[in-house]
């Protein structure tokens, strides 16, 4: 073989890994929508950098591999290897790592919820008696407020006499 076609035919195995690699990222942010559940503005925001990301990725092979020569065969290679990836293995891969991630933080959550259990029953307790003391002092407030108002209304009417 022509040492010509050699490199043609490893630029279209590095396109295809290119494309294994994108989709493989892409499931990473699968994954983390599925893991923590985002608003509009934030998977807009993933997608955009996600494509720049992708952009520059198939630059970068273009650049290093023809040379900045734009050449089809390898976006269709990066296509190739993005279907080949999806059809595959994806959807495994984003249900496994998804279950598996949600698995553990739940497993954290209830490790965490043992641990600050005391913590939670003594603030409940603290809030009670909070609660109780202030009904209490706003209750003996307004006893003080009215024993201070005729007690000057008192002292008014003793000093207004002499």
């Amino acid at each position: 073989m022509s040492p010509q076609i050699v490199g043609e035919t490893l630029f279209l195995y590095h396109s295809v890994l290119l494309g294994v690699f994108v989709a493989v990222i892409y499931d990473m942010i699968r994954i983390l929508r599925r893991v923590i559940k985002h608003n509009r503005f934030f998977i807009s925001l993933e997608d955009i950098l996600y494509w720049v990301f992708c952009a520059f990725e198939f630059f970068y092979l273009l650049y290093r591999e023809s040379s900045g020569v734009l050449r089809w065969f390898s976006i269709l290679g990066i296509a190739l290897g993005m279907f080949l990836y999806l059809i595959s293995l994806s959807r495994y891969v984003v249900n496994f790592a998804s279950k598996v991630i949600n698995k553990f933080l739940r497993m954290i959550g209830k490790i965490l919820g043992i641990i600050f259990f005391p913590f939670k029953k003594a603030g409940q307790k603290i809030a009670g008696v909070s609660k109780k003391t202030g009904r209490l002092t706003k209750k003996s407030g307004r006893f003080l407020k009215k024993k201070l108002t005729t007690s000057g209304k008192m002292l008014k009417m003793i000093l207004c006499k002499h």
